[in-house]
């Protein structure tokens, strides 16, 4: 009878695990019977693994037991602070943006946490308690055999034969609307190996070499030019966290914290930036921006700097490059954030000025400040020579996440008003968007007076993790009830191009972020690559690729889905990405060059 309760208990332990994993992220009671056993399954193939492999079995199950909870604790706090589940792998390797930030989150005692801690204590008493022997080597192989056998026919039915939507009605479809929703409706396990299948990039219906040729080969784009001039000067910043939430819907406020980027109308474009991140995963906008893919092309993963990015990554900077400039980076933190010490070398960059560079900086919530920023990067262009063209490439800092704490060198100004108040944190957040402003126009205030040819851009790189209830608020709905379209609203952010020449001023009602550094290029009257026509030209037709679908010239809006058959020019635009990003080895260099 002993042994038959032991070994009922140790049957039990992946159970329990999946138990205290999905009680510590709090979204246990969210999960429906048929998905919890989807789960459990995945929970029982990872203990038995961890089993075979070290045929100890307390050991075993106590070693992925704490792993588990401390793997379900992070991603309860990520998620907290940035609005997206902890994604494996990809969060993993960013280890250095994450310690590089971690001090401005406040992390606060959460009864799930706690509660999956005592479930933790609990189980690892239990696994003391049961003594296994160990297995024999025959009977290890067997166990072995078996074990490969079973996971073989387990993912086949999970992937190929779609049981996860048979059994559980996880429809691809409304998985990628909203991560946090989809990882808390269908659990960590199911979520994850869902993403795992969808970072091997397909290859595109109609895919070749010579089929990617023909495309940059036949490509015709009658640029508009909207200047005669051509910059000396190419400043471009991706402001971190900048955005306008009344892209969703107005509300009150008890001052307008925007007031000198809404006064701009003379020789500037501005428009609504699409993008595909919200409250973090900054990088994925910068690559689209300086390289024009789009990732909504490419499958999720929380950093492209990460998982695509080699030696030789064509883009902006080496057009800008081709063309006479000098191309310096900067950014006020570590230089290994997101990997950009090494994929701004892969990109061409003469210089990086990370943190070090900042040292005298002023400083806003331990950030470097907007305005600390901008003085430094006036002091490079100070530093220049006489007649050489410069592009800078400058990445913010100031209104990184960490909104729910009160800093004592942050005077908040802004206060939210009507059906939108009481939120500390989108106070905190609107009283930076202040501050923001404010630097932006010290910073044109000085190019305004400098007598060589300069453009200035700056966007955000994504909308900010602040109280969902305020996101809530503004929509009139729960999040859940979103429409894929009314989703994209929280993926838009401001971009403004400024010129201190003669430059005719637009207003541009949806581009997204793959687009822009073409646009850019055009602005400013540079020679284009064929890879440059094909985005503008696409653009003509499909304006912006959001996270949810795309629109097309006409206003009309699509939702991405398995059968959503694309226009021609997105498939034409698909083909050459995947050439530039998927099949290197066959790259078409020619197409994403030009000959200086």
């Amino acid at each position: 009878m002993k042994d038959k309760l032991k070994w009922l208990a140790a049957f039990a332990i992946p159970a329990f695990g999946y138990l205290m994993f999905e009680t510590t992220t709090g979204n246990l009671l969210h999960i429906s019977f048929p998905r919890a056993v989807i789960n459990l399954l995945f929970y029982y193939f990872l203990y038995i693994l961890v089993y075979l492999a070290v045929n100890r079995f307390r050991a075993a199950a106590a070693g992925t037991t704490v792993v588990l909870y401390i793997l379900a604790a992070a991603d309860y706090y990520v998620l907290q602070f940035k609005g997206a589940p902890l994604l494996l792998p990809q969060d993993l390797t960013a280890w250095r943006t994450a310690a590089a930030v971690v001090s401005n989150y406040h992390i606060t005692f959460a009864k799930s946490v706690a509660c999956g801690a005592v479930l933790l204590i609990l189980m690892l008493l239990l696994i003391w308690r049961l003594r296994m022997e160990k297995l024999t080597w025959k009977k290890r192989g067997i166990a072995a055999g078996c074990y490969v056998l079973c996971l073989t026919a387990w993912l086949l039915a999970f992937y190929r034969y779609d049981i996860k939507y048979t059994l559980a009605g996880i429809d691809d479809d409304v998985f990628w609307w909203s991560l946090e929703g989809s990882y808390q409706d269908f659990g960590y396990a199911t979520s994850t190996a869902i993403l795992a299948k969808s970072m091997i990039i397909e290859k595109p219906a109609g895919y070749s070499v010579s089929e990617a040729a023909r495309i940059g080969e036949t490509v015709s784009y009658e640029s508009t030019p909207v200047s005669e001039t051509t910059p000396e000067n190419l400043i471009v910043i991706m402001n971190e966290s900048l955005s306008d939430m009344r892209v969703i819907r107005d509300f009150q406020t008890n001052q307008e914290y925007f007031p000198f980027i809404s006064s701009l109308t003379d020789n500037t474009i501005r428009g609504s930036l699409y993008v595909q991140v919200f409250g973090g995963g900054t990088s994925n906008t910068e690559y689209e921006v300086l390289t024009g893919h789009s990732m909504a092309l490419l499958p999720y993963v929380i950093s492209a700097y990460q998982a695509y990015c080699h030696p030789e990554e064509y883009g902006m900077v080496s057009t800008l490059k081709a063309q006479g400039y000098t191309a310096v980076a900067m950014h006020p933190n570590i230089s290994g954030n997101w990997n950009r010490k090494n994929v701004y070398q892969y990109m061409g960059f003469d210089e990086f000025i990370s943190s070090g560079g900042f040292q005298e900086a002023e400083r806003l919530r331990n950030y470097v400040s907007d305005l600390g920023d901008y003085q430094r990067l006036i002091e490079r262009y100070e530093e220049k020579e006489p007649g050489e063209k410069l592009f800078v490439f400058n990445v913010t800092m100031q209104n990184h996440g960490g909104y729910e704490e009160a800093f004592p060198d942050f005077r908040q100004e802004i206060q939210a008003g009507g059906d939108v108040a009481g939120y500390e944190q989108a106070d905190r957040y609107l009283s930076l968007m202040k501050k923001s402003d404010e630097a932006f126009a010290y910073l044109l205030d000085y190019f305004s007076r400098v007598e060589e040819p300069t453009m200035i851009v700056m966007f955000g790189d994504h909308q900010a993790a602040i109280e969902n209830g305020f996101y809530e608020a503004l929509y009139g709905k729960s999040m859940k009830e979103l429409t894929a379209e009314e989703a994209d609203k929280q993926y838009v952010t401001p971009f403004i191009i400024w010129t201190n020449y003669e430059l005719e001023s637009q207003e541009i009602d949806k581009i997204s972020a793959n687009y822009l550094g073409a646009k850019i290029l055009e602005t400013a009257n540079l020679e284009l690559t064929d890879y440059d026509k094909l985005l503008l030209k696409t653009w003509d037709s499909v304006p912006a690729l959001t996270k949810n679908g795309y629109y097309l010239a006409d206003g009309s809006y699509t939702a991405w889905g398995k059968n959503t058959e694309k226009p021609e020019e997105l498939l034409d635009y698909q083909k050459l990405e995947y050439n530039a990003v998927a099949d290197r080895k066959n790259r078409i260099d020619e197409l994403f060059t030009i000959t200086p």
